[in-house]
This record gives C-alpha cells, structure tokens and sequence, in this order.
C-alpha cells in the first residue's frame, strides 16, 4: 500500500480539524438562523463525524490496519448517526428541542458552538490515530474494541 503523511497546521490534525468542524457548524448554523430550520441540526453533527474520519485518515495516508479498521467503524457509526436522526427529524417534523432557542441567535450560536466542539473531542481518538505514522501492532484491546462496537450497533 503506498503510504504519504501530509502535516497541515500541526503533527496531530488538531488545528484542520477543529477549523473544518467550526467552518461546516457555522455552514448548518447560518442556515438554521436564516431559514429557523433546525432539520439539519443533528444530520450536521453526525456528518461531521464523517468528514474528520475521511479528512485524517486521507491526509494520515499511512493506512493501517487498525486506522483503516478504526475510520470505516466511525464512518459507519457516524452514517447510522445522520440517517438514524436525520429520518427521526423528517418523521417528527419539528425539534420541540429548539422551540425557545430557535428564535434566540445567541441561544443557537451557543447550541451550534458545543456541537462543534463535542464533534470535535469525541474525534480526537481517531484524529490522533490517523495522524500516526507508526504501525503499532494490533493488540487484543482492538478485537474487543472492534468486537464491543459490532455488538453495540
């Protein structure tokens, strides 16, 4: 497999990684402040679940086994997240969540500001991961990790 490391900001992805999770928050944000939509709400958060798995593990381009096992288990994780709450949305028609917040810029600014940063701390485990260019060998941890994940979906 052809291995590349690209560094962007910093040794660990932290840097791009916040700035893309704050860039596609305020995306979702200015549309639910503009439109007083809140559809897209947790479709947004789970999303971006997705976006910090593939951006790393393409920019990490050392491709492990454990960083490619660990980026398609969040992917999948972070693809039953939006469909699950985006068709949980559509059904409901309304997130009565947002009710007294949804008319309140400063109420969504703050709800919008800790999805981003809980998107962003919840990713740093595979942030991290990806950004390693040492091939540590797999462990038993990772088969009861990977093992506990299966069972928990």
């Amino acid at each position: 497999i052809m291995s590349y490391h690209v560094e962007i900001l910093d040794d660990y992805y932290l840097s791009i990684t916040l700035l893309v999770t704050i860039g596609f928050q305020f995306i979702f944000f200015i549309i639910t402040a503009l439109l007083k939509f809140d559809k897209l709400t947790d479709f947004a958060g789970g999303t971006n679940f997705l976006l910090l798995a593939l951006l790393t593990f393409f920019l990490g381009g050392t491709f492990y086994v454990r960083q490619i096992i660990d980026t398609l288990l969040v992917a999948l994780w972070a693809f039953r997240l939006a469909g699950f709450l985006f068709f949980r949305i559509i059904k409901w028609g309304e997130d009565n969540r947002f009710d007294e917040i949804r008319e309140n810029i400063f109420k969504l600014a703050f709800f919008w500001t800790l999805q981003a940063i809980w998107v962003w701390t919840v990713s740093l485990p595979l942030t991290i991961l990806n950004s390693d260019e040492i091939d540590e060998n797999l462990t038993a941890f990772d088969y009861i990790g990977w093992t506990l994940f299966l069972i928990g979906l």
